[in-house]
Formats: C-alpha cells, structure tokens, sequence
C-alpha cells in the first residue's frame, strides 16, 4: 500500500528550515472509526515545531481558515508534452475525466455543488509556479525524466496550491504526476494497471479544490492507494459531501475562468523566485511511494515528515500526495 501526501500552506516570517512531524499517510491500524461526515478541509494552519494546529475527531484541522476557489468554475490546461509513456489523447481524457468527477456534484433535492470546469488547450508551460505579478495557468503536468523532490522519488504526484495565508483564497492550483518513478497507466484492463492515472488524478483534483484527507477507506480522498486499484475513481458519499460543504448550491459565487493575473500558456516569464509567505518542501516517509498533493493540509498521522520553509510560493500537505501549497 503506498501512500497519498499533501501539504499546507504556512506563513512566510521565517525561511529556516523546521522539523515537522507529520502523518504522511493513514494506517488503517491507527484509525479509529470516522465520524458520519468524515471529509475534511485543507487549511491555512500548518504544524510546527512551537505550534500545533488543533484537530477534530476525525483528524481534520480546526485552526485557519479553509481553503476555497473565490469562483464558481477554474480553467485548467495539459501541458503539451504529455509523457512520453502514454498516449496523449488518452492522457488528456483522463485529466478531464477527473476534473469532472467533481464538477456539478449532486447534493441532493436536485441541486449540485457550486463547481464546476474548464479545460483549455494544450499549454507550454511545464513547471508548477505561480508568477505572482503576471498571468498564470492552472497546469497538469507529467515529469517523465526527473522528479525534482529529492527524498520523495517514490512519491506518485504533487499538486501544488498558492494561497492566501490569511483568508484562505487559493489562486493557483498545479499539478505534477511522477511518471519518472512510477509506472502510470491508463487501462480498463484489471491485469494491465499499476498506477492507475484516473484515481492518482481524481485524488489530487480534491487537493486542488482545498479537499483534505479522509479517514474513511472508500473515499477518493482517502490517504492511501493500492496499485492496480481503480476505486479513487469515483467519488464516495464523504467526497460528494466535501465538494457540497465546500462549494454548496447556490452561493452566489460568479463563474471567471480567468486565472489570477490573467492567462499565460507560457511560464517562461514568472521570476525565478517570488517572494511570498508560505513555502514549504515536505519529505514523505521512506517506505513507500506517496502523492505530492497540492493543499494546505494537516498530515493524518503515521509517518515523521520534515517541512521546510523557503521564500518561495509555495506549500504542501502530506499522505498519498504530498502536497505542496503555495501562498501569498
């Protein structure tokens, strides 16, 4: 069993390194059984060595403010070079099959969660920043060569949020699937799928919408990941209730497509280092390849985690994603 991690966003008054220990993954050991209403909600708080953030029952944190898209729908883009271990339409389909997975989700009487997508056109851009004086992109990406985070390669994506420390308004949201380490497939075929791309997005793409954990083994949003399981393909009860707790019916919020600071294909032009106030890199446990997932989360107890802050953007949650988060 491997495990899903993501992290969270923290504020920027210190770029010295902390020791954070944090669960990157959940052990169904160490579980007790979740409350009915078990989803929980990334956050702005971020434990660290002087502070921990307070957590419910279910292992959610209370502390912060929660993650939130100040809009109605998001636009996202492939990057062009899709990977070179899959085929490129598929590659493509599956993304959008995840994106829609949470898009227009039924919360019952006949009214869906305020959320839905957009996909856009194949873009250049190929890193996961947020430019924080120009245009942006909300890009998936696939690192075919190299997986840059070092004391994570068995890690199987990254999402990575930039976010308001303070209010929780997340504006910038992007993906990284680790196909350098993992062998990634697209199948329908039970004896053909390792790491199946469909549940790897489908989970990270709660991370992109300020989701967290779930203690409860049926959710896509659950901690871990069995290879050749298809089951984080589709949403469970506790899924759907996040999305609807998180973007319920009706909450007047308007739909703009446009990213923070306008659109760019390109990244080419963000300055190589943004200053901002949460940046932190999250090491996964050894024993087992994880997520890097893009939310600012609390970890679900299991393994010892170092975060690292930096004067970059960016932030990251732990458990089959690992998570980076990046905040303003």
């Amino acid at each position: 069993m491997r495990l899903l991690g993501i992290a969270r966003g923290a504020a920027h008054r210190s770029a010295a390194r902390l020791a954070l220990a944090a669960a990157c993954g959940l052990a169904m050991s160490l579980v007790a059984e979740p409350d009915a209403d078990a989803y929980c909600r990334s956050s702005t708080c971020r434990s660290t060595s002087s502070k921990e953030c307070e957590t419910d029952a279910n292992g959610c944190v209370t502390d912060g403010a929660k993650l939130f898209w100040p809009t109605s729908c998001i636009a996202f883009a492939m990057n062009r070079l899709g990977s070179q271990d899959l085929d490129p339409d598929e590659s493509r389909a599956t993304i959008r099959k995840a994106f829609q997975a949470w898009s227009d989700v039924s919360c019952g009487n006949g009214t869906t969660a305020s959320m839905t997508f957009m996909p856009l056109d194949d873009v250049r851009c190929k890193k996961s920043q947020y430019n924080k004086t120009g245009a942006n992109v909300n890009v998936v990406l696939f690192q075919d060569d190299d997986w840059k985070y070092r004391g994570i390669d068995g890690t199987l994506a990254k999402t990575s949020v930039t976010y308001n420390d303070e209010t929780g308004e997340i504006y910038d949201a992007d993906i990284e699937v680790n196909t350098a380490n993992n062998e990634v497939t697209i199948t329908d075929d039970p004896k053909k799928i390792q790491y199946d791309l469909l549940a790897i997005l489908t989970h990270e793409v709660g991370h992109f919408i300020g989701i967290a954990h779930s203690p409860k083994p049926d959710a896509v949003m659950y901690a871990s990941y069995s290879p050749g399981s298809i089951s984080q393909r589709t949403l469970s009860d506790d899924d759907k209730k996040a999305v609807c707790g998180a973007y319920p019916p009706d909450n007047g919020v308007a739909c703009n497509t446009v990213n923070r600071g306008g659109f760019s294909g390109d990244c080419e032009d963000a300055p190589p280092k943004s200053t901002g106030p949460c940046s932190v890199a999250d090491a996964p446990p050894s024993r087992g390849p994880t997520w890097l997932g893009a939310s600012c989360l609390a970890f679900f107890a299991v393994a010892l985690v170092r975060s690292r802050r930096r004067s970059t953007l960016t932030a990251r949650d732990d458990a089959r994603d690992l998570l980076r988060g990046r905040s303003r």
